[in-house]
């Protein structure tokens, strides 16, 4: 039971790792220095994991296991993508951007 929430939570974070990348550059910027942005991100994984895998006990555990993971993901992108603040101040990930992408 345990190895099939891990394996979703794994999953979940894939794919929003994906859904990320997939993002513009600015948009995926500036969604990552946005706190409310970043809560409504957070909290969009929990209910849609919530909604598909309702009234099972793994599927509970499992959105609410998509919901920390989420946390973890933010935390791991903005390391590699890096972050804006404000729409001025841009924290530099691994990945650096040009001045043309960022603006």
């Amino acid at each position: 039971m345990i190895n099939a929430v891990l394996l979703f939570g794994a999953l979940n974070v894939l794919f929003e790792f994906v859904l990320l990348s997939m993002l513009n550059v600015r948009l995926r910027l500036r969604l990552l220095g946005s706190e409310i942005g970043v809560a409504v991100l957070h909290f969009s994984f929990l209910i849609a994991n919530l909604c598909i895998h309702w009234g099972t006990l793994i599927g509970t555990m499992s959105g609410v296991l998509a919901f920390v993971m989420s946390i973890v993901t933010v935390r791991v992108a903005r390391l590699v993508y890096g972050y804006m603040v404000d729409d001025r101040w841009y924290h530099v990930g691994w990945i650096k951007y040009s001045v043309e992408q960022v603006k």
